[in-house]
């Protein structure tokens, strides 16, 4: 009679084991980018309200329609916000914090708004306004921070205030017309 020895292997549960491991280190916003893509194609209410707390961020957002709005809070590094609206009562917040942030938005079309609030340092505003009631007012503070509004047709208004160091800003206001 020839006796085996059975053998266990253990093999498998380790290798499970450091699977979990791994992707429970990878789902930390630190390691993994998070990205909230919104479009809101309805000709209705549109709404949205982003809040995103880490670093490689980004939000892209349509509205099309109607009664547009929209918020968002970042805060982190390295984070991005692009937006664009198109319709009606258009008015966009957003609020910013940390280092390498931009912010793209684009307004068109009756009622735009805009409110942008950034701090920290290598802020950018990108601000695209065109047709009826346009406004902005974008706060930065910081160092090294750019602003670029431009608002075409009708209303225009601004308000840009930076506090900090290495701060630049460009606007342009005209009408349609030209």
């Amino acid at each position: 009679m020839t006796l085996i020895k059975r053998q266990t292997s253990y093999g498998i549960k380790t290798n499970a084991g450091l699977l979990a491991l791994a992707m429970y280190i990878l789902s930390f916003p630190t390691f993994s980018q998070d990205i909230s893509d919104i479009d809101e194609l309805a000709v209705i209410g549109n709404r949205a309200n982003v809040v995103q707390l880490g670093d490689d961020l980004s939000v892209n957002l349509n509205q099309l329609g109607t009664n547009n709005h929209f918020l968002t809070t970042q805060s982190g590094f390295d984070n991005q916000l692009t937006a664009n609206q198109q319709g009606t009562n258009n008015y966009a917040i957003a609020n910013q914090s940390g280092s390498d942030i931009e912010a793209n938005l684009l307004q068109t079309g009756f009622n735009n708004v805009a409110l942008v609030n950034q701090m920290g340092a290598s802020l950018m505003v990108d601000l695209t306004q065109i047709g009826i009631d346009n406004v902005a007012i974008v706060n930065q503070t910081g160092s090294e921070n750019a602003i670029w509004i431009q608002q075409y047709g009708s209303g225009n208004a601004v308000g840009v205030t930076q506090w900090g160091t290495s701060q630049q800003v460009v606007v342009t206001q005209g009408n349609l017309s030209n």
